[in-house]
């Protein structure tokens, strides 16, 4: 058996911007305090972790990424200006730095700041990566190596950093970020315990009993 514990997408990608201060502002949220992002507010995660949540064009909000410590959290859409994300939570404490995009074009500043704007780089590329890889497998792949291919981004075995855990995933969650309904997700979750492949789900983790099946699965090598 594998304990394999939730964490964000993204964490420790640019710990850098964690000493810049200028053009920006210190923020705390809580789960009763959500922050609306306005177009170019870029969000730097100093403390805790967030949950991203985007306008769809059907003007529904999905949940669609989780953002750690030392992490910028929505780098393309701040620098196009078409920050689509409706809203940020949290399900315990968070602090943010939030700056002002407009900032980051000027020639003077990317010269000063390189390191910064090779973060900057990296942080779009890595959020790119992971919308195209969760895009391939919701078109070409069926429902239930979906969903396994996202328990296998968002966790790992033995991770032993507390304050890098996503303390509350619950499987609604697991749903919006597979894309599919709570319902299938659910009725796929209970396909990999009758076949003795996962074990207990909680918020902070899942037990994989079948490593080796559970990747079968995630590939479509083995059908349920």
């Amino acid at each position: 058996m594998i304990k394999r514990y939730f964490v964000p997408h993204l964490i420790q990608v640019n710990p850098e911007w964690r000493h810049f201060k200028k053009h920006s502002q210190d923020i705390e949220i809580d789960y009763k305090s959500p922050y609306i992002p306005n177009d170019y507010d870029l969000i730097f995660i100093k403390k805790g972790y967030i949950k991203l949540y985007c306008k769809t064009n059907k003007k529904n909000e999905v949940f669609t990424l989780i953002v750690g410590e030392n992490s910028l959290a929505n780098v393309g859409g701040a620098i196009t200006g078409a920050n689509r994300f409706s809203k940020i939570i949290t399900d315990t404490k968070a602090e943010l730095r939030v700056y002002d995009s407009y900032f980051f074009w000027d020639l003077d500043f990317i010269q000063k700041h390189a390191l910064l704007i090779q973060g900057l780089s990296k942080a779009i590329a890595r959020c790119m990566n992971f919308h195209i890889i969760r895009s391939h497998y919701s078109c070409f792949y069926s429902s239930l190596p979906q969903l396994c291919q996202t328990i296998l981004t968002i966790s790992r075995d033995n991770y032993d950093s507390p304050s890098g855990r996503v303390k509350l995933i619950t499987q609604k969650d697991l749903a919006d970020l597979s894309g599919m309904h709570p319902i299938t997700a659910c009725n796929n979750l209970k396909k990999l315990r009758e076949a003795g492949v996962i074990g207990k789900l909680t918020q902070q983790y899942i037990e994989i009993l079948d490593m080796d099946r559970f990747n079968l699965i995630a590939t479509s090598r083995i059908i349920l």
